[in-house]
């Protein structure tokens, strides 16, 4: 990392100087040294590809996503915030987040704009922490609303589909519906999602509340990148299931356990952990991504992982905690490696600013840096002429990672552009930490 300390006065022209002078430095940099602490989730793994029952990464390397659910976005709106998504990237450690978008019971068809706007805060505050977000129909009858899928998946691809950090769950839980007809509507909403977007992953339900994956596997969908929905709860799906399962994963089929309770279906029954421990070896066994339902507080059960009264901007102690929330809390901080994080055990030495993700951009990257201790900074677009775009953050941070997205507009609120831009990090004391981008449009 170059460290510049020169005066933030200096001349236009001493400016450009340096900027050019930087941006050599730093690209050399960036090839010679990558340091997996600096990065996060989706900077180390980025797109993802689904292929003979394993989650490759961007480096050909197989991955496991895990992370949590939130509840259903009518009955638990408050937990759709960024704040929460923070916390439990930092906390929890999950490098996945699920939005839960409720189509019926008052959800996306009563109330459609209303919906959406709490699942885009959810994908916006996934993609600033860098983490992946699955953008979940959460409906039982999507084979009746096909047309509101498609024009919903449609909007969500135009506007975020470049990024790597979406993935789409395109059917929650088909109930009594035949495999038929569920990928029927599966093959058409796919089709429409591929025309925009035909590289992010695409989670498949399967019929019976995503249970029967092994029908699914005897004619599954002829497109790319496809992952197949299995959902359980410990307690009640047990040994057929799990056979299921395994009869999927036999004939090639990715599977990714969108959703999981660790008691009973109904939530009301004590965690069974020897079916956890069947269901985890499995999945551990067979490389299965999973999130945990759900961050929630009210739903008067014992799989909910919050205690009534539990603050939705996350900053939960354990006591706040249900019994399932601690032992999943404990599952994915075991299980996830530590990329996105800094705890109070490894907090960096000095300042450190990472290079902007995405890198090239259009319209939004996220930058991100690391104080060792409580320092006034100063965060400072400018171009290559040494002009001033625009201040981003200035203020008194705490220890630990931070964050701060740019959407590619100046100081006036007017796109920018494309180009070669530099982000300035600089502190009260007088040092400044500089870094190259790229918008391209």
């Amino acid at each position: 990392m170059s460290k510049f300390h020169s005066a933030v006065t200096s001349t236009p022209g001493s400016i450009i100087v340096r900027l050019i002078v930087e941006a050599l430095v730093l690209i050399l940099l960036e090839t010679s040294r990558a340091q997996p602490n600096d990065i996060t989730a989706v900077q180390q793994h980025g797109a993802l590809t689904a292929t003979a029952g394993r989650l490759i990464d961007q480096n050909g390397n197989q991955v496991v996503l895990r992370g949590m659910s939130l509840f259903w976005s009518q009955w638990e709106p408050e937990f759709y915030n960024a704040n929460c998504v923070r916390w439990l990237r930092d906390d929890w450690n999950c490098n996945v987040v699920r939005a839960a978008m409720a189509f019926e019971d008052g959800g996306y068809l009563t109330n459609p704009s209303v919906e959406k706007a709490k699942v885009k805060t959810i994908i916006d505050a996934c993609i600033d922490v860098g983490i992946y977000v699955i953008v979940d129909w959460h409906d039982h009858h999507a084979e009746q609303h096909q047309a509101q899928a498609i024009a919903f998946f449609e909007e969500i691809a135009r506007e975020y589909g470049h990024l790597s950090n979406i993935i789409y769950e395109i059917y929650n839980e088909p109930e009594t519906t035949s495999w038929s007809t569920v990928r029927a509507y599966s093959d058409a909403v796919i089709r429409r999602i591929r025309a925009i977007d035909p590289d992010n992953m695409i989670i498949v339900g399967t019929p019976w509340w995503s249970q029967d994956v092994d029908v699914a596997s005897e004619n599954p969908l002829p497109h790319n990148n496809l992952a197949y929905a299995v959902h359980f709860y410990a307690a009640t799906h047990k040994d057929e299931h799990r056979d299921k399962a395994q009869i999927a994963l036999d004939r090639g089929l990715t599977l990714f356990a969108s959703e999981f309770g660790t008691t009973d279906y109904l939530g009301t029954g004590p965690i069974d952990h020897a079916g956890l421990s069947a269901w985890f070896n499995l999945m551990e066994n067979n490389g299965v991504s999973w999130c945990n339902w759900a961050v929630a507080d009210n739903l008067g059960g014992t799989s909910a992982a919050l205690k009534a009264g539990a603050s939705p901007e996350g900053g939960w102690p354990t006591s706040m905690l249900t019994a399932s929330g601690n032992w999943v809390r404990e599952k994915l901080r075991a299980s996830n490696s530590q990329i996105t994080a800094v705890t109070s055990n490894e907090l960096p030495h000095d300042i450190m600013l990472y290079q902007n993700y995405p890198n090239p951009f259009n319209p939004r990257t996220l930058i991100s840096f690391e104080l060792s201790k409580e320092t006034t900074v100063k965060v400072v677009i400018h171009n290559l002429l040494g002009q001033q775009v625009t201040t981003l953050l200035t203020g008194t941070l705490s220890a630990g990672n931070h964050s701060v997205p740019w959407n590619g507009k100046d100081a006036s609120g007017n796109r920018v552009p494309s180009g070669m831009y530099a982000y300035r990090l600089s502190t009260a004391d007088g040092r400044t930490y500089t870094r190259m981008m790229v918008l391209m449009k």
